[in-house]
């Protein structure tokens, strides 16, 4: 949705905020680069003409087609747009070069610092972990409990989740929550929230999990995010692939 007028101070403070800490530094070699054009909050198009996709992080979507924006996307895409006007800026492909759009995958600093570190730092994107980029994974792990913590930007609104599992209506990235009442180990790893919903942990993704833990679930309010999509059957579902895709309780 778009931020109503009680929200512009809140923008304001989140962009504002001086925050210091170490930085996340990817590994291997950065190409120095000029950005052409800030997307959104978390995509960007290069002076050669490349769309780069952020590892590590995704923030609220803009408003498309006469959807509206999402929660605090314009303060995202404004932050990004305030941080590269800056220099120097090195990119970092990651392990995984494309996704599936053609899109680049690939870390951003400006400065020497991390642009995904201060995304998730200041609330306005989550963390998301997808092998096989997890080089930034601890660092930005570490940015976002802070963030919670202060109950910095999406974190401080109710608007911006999370969603009750037997209430999910839509696609698209969410934070869904709900007790748990049943797991199945198979090929896949299946776990079924109250009202039907259901996350998946396929056979490329288990080895990050412990399957003892998973099975400690079983009856608890469990919070977990990421791309919630429908099946062919008409069930909603949502990806687990590492641990960071389950929200544990603060406490």
């Amino acid at each position: 949705m778009r931020i109503p007028g009680a929200f512009c101070f809140l923008c304001w403070l989140i962009l504002s905020l001086p925050l210091h800490a170490d930085p996340c530094t990817p590994a291997g070699h950065g190409e120095s680069v000029r950005v052409a054009r800030v997307t959104d909050g978390d995509t960007i198009v290069l002076g050669d003409g490349r769309r780069v996709r952020l590892i590590g992080v995704n923030t609220p979507e803009l408003g498309r087609d006469g959807a509206p924006d999402q929660p605090l996307a314009r303060a995202a895409r404004q932050r990004l747009r305030q941080m590269l006007a800056e220099a120097p800026l090195v990119l970092y492909p990651g392990d995984q070069r494309r996704d599936r759009h053609g899109r680049w995958l690939a870390y951003l600093e400006v400065g020497g610092d991390s642009v995904e570190r201060e995304l998730v730092a200041r609330g306005l994107a989550y963390h998301v972990a997808i092998p096989p980029n997890l080089g930034l994974a601890e660092c930005l792990r570490m940015a976002e409990a802070g963030a919670r913590s202060a109950r910095l930007g999406l974190w401080g609104l109710e608007s911006a989740g999370p969603v009750a599992s037997d209430a999910v209506s839509t696609g698209g990235y969410q934070r869904v929550r709900g007790r748990v009442e049943r797991l199945l180990f198979g090929d896949a790893w299946w776990i079924e929230f109250a009202g039907g919903f259901r996350a998946v942990i396929y056979p490329e993704h288990q080895r990050y999990w412990n399957r003892d833990e998973l099975t400690g679930w079983r009856g608890q309010v469990i919070e977990v995010r990421g791309w919630v999509y429908r099946s062919r059957r008409g069930e909603w579902r949502l990806r687990l692939p590492t641990p960071d895709a389950r929200l544990q309780d603060l406490r």
